[in-house]
């Protein structure tokens, strides 16, 4: 699953809208603009071919859309040269004024046959025709600020070789106040009328708007078109075989209330994409920017749908401006996999996968993370758009041992700093179909991620066990035992220079001398382990310190016995038979060197021998004693 191809482009203007051409997945339309200012910003629509997935993409084809207000939304039909491309773009200011807003435009796309020449010579676009589908608002505010928001068609067919059957489309309106409304229409012309080719009129609620629909085809002139409100999922029934089609109108889900006393407000539905005959996705921001979810609906055959899985992203994922899917190819028994793109506000792309396990199960398996993309633009992205996927066709004259080769899913994303970003996955071969994931490949992601997390789990353990608990008491049910062991190895510092003084003093047990970097109480636990015992033993080894001849540094000396002190320093004295002055000056001596320090007390001292200092007490009286 390794990284895939990325091509980069670049407008003069910021994108609103994008669409691959159903034709050629390769060939992307952008547009957008500066809107109706006198800026210098034109408002265009763009087509980039990604075909050769090259680093940097230069423009094949270009027009300027308007010079009254910019392209807010992008759709296509295939045509035999090329392409139709469905546009919003409103009229000006004055006209709307009139109820004269021809807001549905249609330009003509031409493509040479093969590749499309990179350097654009023989591509083109052209304008075509516009027109008026919404009906006149009332409201002389929505008048001015109304415009056409979404464009939607039924989906092509599922393979090149299919057979082409009719589409419909539907567009929704937004900012006309309390009159917005969603028009669906046939999509046989590049100019639809009313009122013949409008299917059916959906008058929106007071304050309702669409933020985004999506339609279904069920085969024989049925469709079904679902859209999502703010807080709520609608589901019509569309006709193109009836002379007067009911408007059989469905609440298939809504957004539960918060509990009362619950702050925060109410969830919002952004997006919406048809995944079966029966589930749809759905994509939920949360309020106040506190997170993003995705919902897998099921709809049945009567009465409201419900959610049978859900999905929360990555808490950094604070929102996101816009989903797309893929519905990838289907094997013998109708099993196919999805694949799912999200636009986050971070400028990331988080990408999934689920899989429809057939008709015979119609259900769907959770959602599998592929991959996150970050920082994909420089600012908010706009729109994320999958191209269509086609399975490979033969030809009749080719063999059928020969393998098809390999085959590619699209991503696009757009931005308001006018920039494009398409990443292009290399899809794998699977059971007679085509996946963006395979199990084994899911599996090595899964088994990858759980291997991080356990030897970081791992490491954490074997820290707690080196500086806090260096037994493993604390960690034994959690490290496995190998891993204790490997643990036990390391130490906290101060348990290593402890460790290293006992080891020196044992390595030097057998030398009468020997430069003090050791703390009493380890040689009395090294020399002495039963110097606090109320019956000692008869023999007993004996420790004396002395200072250097100039006094600066202190040794030790482990003997036998006290008796053999005593031959062999004549002047050493016992703690308790120094004199207070003496004992102020060892006190300091062996608390510079680190041997001891007053909080351990004066009894282990007892046990001591101290040797003579009458000299450096006289060289230093006023410095060292003070």
């Amino acid at each position: 699953m390794s990284r895939p191809t990325i091509s980069k482009a670049k407008t003069s203007y910021p994108i609103f809208a994008a669409s691959f051409a159903t034709s050629r997945p390769g060939v992307l339309a952008v547009g957008g603009g500066g809107g109706g200012g006198r800026h210098g910003v034109k408002n265009k629509i763009t087509l980039f071919d990604f075909t050769s997935r090259a680093p940097s993409v230069e423009p094949i084809a270009e027009i300027e859309a308007s010079t009254d207000d910019s392209v807010t939304c992008l759709a296509n039909l295939a045509t035999k040269d090329g392409l139709i491309l469905y546009a919003g773009v409103n009229s000006s200011e004055e006209d709307r004024a009139k109820d004269n807003n021809e807001h549905f435009r249609a330009f003509e796309v031409q493509l040479p046959k093969g590749k499309v020449a990179t350097d654009g010579a023989d591509a083109n676009v052209s304008y075509l025709s516009k027109t008026k589908l919404f009906a006149p608002v009332q409201n002389v505010n929505a008048k001015k600020e109304g415009y056409q928001r979404l464009v939607r068609l039924s989906p092509p067919q599922r393979t090149a070789a299919s057979t082409p059957t009719r589409r419909i489309g539907a567009i929704a309106s937004s900012l006309a106040g309390d009159e917005n409304e969603i028009v669906v229409f046939s999509a046989t012309s590049n100019k639809p009328q009313d009122p013949q080719d409008i299917l059916q009129r959906i008058r929106l609620g007071k304050g309702e708007e669409a933020n985004d629909l999506d339609i279904f085809d069920k085969g024989d002139g049925q469709f079904e078109l679902a859209y999502v409100l703010d807080y709520d999922v609608v589901v019509h029934n569309i006709s193109t075989t009836q002379t007067k089609p009911k408007n059989e109108r469905r609440k298939l889900y809504s957004i539960p209330l918060p509990d009362l006393g619950e702050k925060g407000g109410r969830s919002k539905l952004r997006c919406i994409r048809w995944l079966t005959p029966e589930h749809l996705l759905l994509l939920v921001n949360k309020p106040n920017r506190t997170g993003v979810g995705l919902l897998l609906v099921h709809m049945y055959e009567e009465g409201p749908g419900s959610v049978v899985l859900r999905k929360t992203l990555p808490r950094r994922v604070k929102a996101a401006s816009d989903m797309d899917v893929a519905l990838l190819d289907a094997d013998s028994t109708g099993a196919y996999q999805i694949a799912i793109a999200i636009a986050s506000i971070d400028i990331s792309l988080l990408v999934y996968s689920i899989d429809y396990h057939g008709r015979s199960r119609n259900s769907l398996s959770s959602f599998y993370h592929f991959a996150t993309y970050e920082n994909v633009h420089e600012v908010q992205m706009t729109k994320a758009v999958f191209s269509p996927f086609h399975k490979p066709v033969a030809p009749p004259d080719q063999s059928a041992d020969r393998k098809a080769g390999p085959q590619y899913l699209r991503l696009a994303s757009t931005s308001l700093g006018n920039t494009i970003s398409v990443e292009t996955f290399e899809l794998q071969p699977y059971n007679g179909r085509y996946v963006l994931q395979t199990t084994r490949t899911r599996n090595m992601y899964s088994a990858a991620t759980y291997l991080v997390i356990a030897m970081v789990i791992a490491a954490v353990a074997l820290m707690i066990q080196s500086f806090i608990d260096p037994q493993g008491e604390l960690t034994k049910h959690i490290v496995p035992r190998s891993l204790q062991s490997a643990g036990s190895q390391y130490k906290p510092m101060g348990e290593l220079a402890r460790e290293k003084r006992h080891q020196a003093a044992l390595n030097n047990a057998d030398t009468p001398t020997m430069k003090t970097v050791h703390r009493i109480q380890d040689l009395l636990h090294l020399h002495m382990p039963y110097h606090a015992s109320p019956n000692p033993p008869a023999q007993q080894k004996a420790l004396v310190i002395h200072h250097d001849t100039d006094g600066a540094e202190l040794s030790t000396e482990v003997h036998e016995s006290t008796d053999e002190v005593i031959k062999k320093h004549t002047e050493a004295k016992r703690w308790e038979e120094l004199s207070e002055r003496e004992r102020h000056y060892w006190r300091k001596k062996l608390s510079d060197a680190g041997m001891w320090a007053v909080g351990e007390g004066e009894t282990i001292l007892k046990s001591i021998f101290f040797g003579n200092i009458a000299g450096a007490i006289g060289a230093a009286a006023q410095g060292v004693i003070g």
